[in-house]
């Protein structure tokens, strides 16, 4: 029988790519910057991202930040982050496979994430190439974020692609909101940055611990 699905929606960080040691190494900069004394593990940047860049730097500043100096780091991290970000990121084992899978059997590849735009598709291209991708959808100032399906539902439109039509994979909660928020199938990932017992928490159709499932899910 035919799959019934024709798109199939990545969330970026934690998903595709593991990118936690630069995202906490450039908040590490600032943090000694402007003299806070806070010393944050990989498990606690794991549950500090999820909500844009921005909140990843509030959470990292330990909510101590104005309005004011909040927006000021926020966007030296964006500098900073542009410039540091495949230091060391990496796409996960087996996952540029799948994806030559689904795009061989037709699939469009969107990329939907809370990472500011211009960064979400300069990793994107290196990593994976130009237009291997057929949209990606980063945050853009002043625009709704991830749980909220505005970015989500803007990429199946431009490839043409109806909600039930897709399917939707990410390692959190606010993945797997936002995939029911679109009316999308939720797929959550073990493998990136949060635990198998937040997504349970979320009800999505399945949660897979390997990369080499996706490709058995469409």
């Amino acid at each position: 029988m035919e799959s019934k699905i024709k798109c199939a929606v990545f969330d970026l960080d934690g998903t595709l790519v593991n990118t936690i040691d630069d995202l906490g190494a450039a908040c590490n900069t600032l943090l000694k910057k402007y003299g806070y004394n806070y010393i944050w593990s990989e498990a606690d940047y794991k549950k500090f991202v999820g909500n844009g860049a921005k909140k990843l730097v509030e959470r990292a500043f330990g909510g101590k930040l104005s309005t004011d100096e909040l927006e000021n780091i926020y966007s030296e991290f964006k500098v900073l982050y542009n410039r540091t970000m495949l230091d060391n990121a990496y796409a996960y084992e087996g996952i540029k496979e799948q994806l030559e899978i689904l795009k061989n059997s037709g699939i469009k590849l969107v990329v939907v994430t809370n990472k500011p735009n211009e960064a979400a598709k300069g990793m994107v291209e290196h990593i994976f190439g130009e237009d291997f991708f057929d949209f990606i959808s980063g945050v853009v100032d002043g625009k709704p974020t991830k749980p909220d399906p505005y970015s989500t539902l803007l990429a199946l439109e431009a490839v043409n692609c109806k909600p039930e039509e897709a399917i939707y994979f990410g390692d959190s909660n606010v993945d797997m909101q936002t995939a029911r928020n679109a009316n999308i199938e939720a797929v959550g990932v073990t493998w990136g940055f949060r635990s198998f017992e937040e997504l349970f928490a979320e009800h999505p159709s399945i949660i897979i611990d390997e990369p080499k499932y996706i490709s058995k899910l469409i």
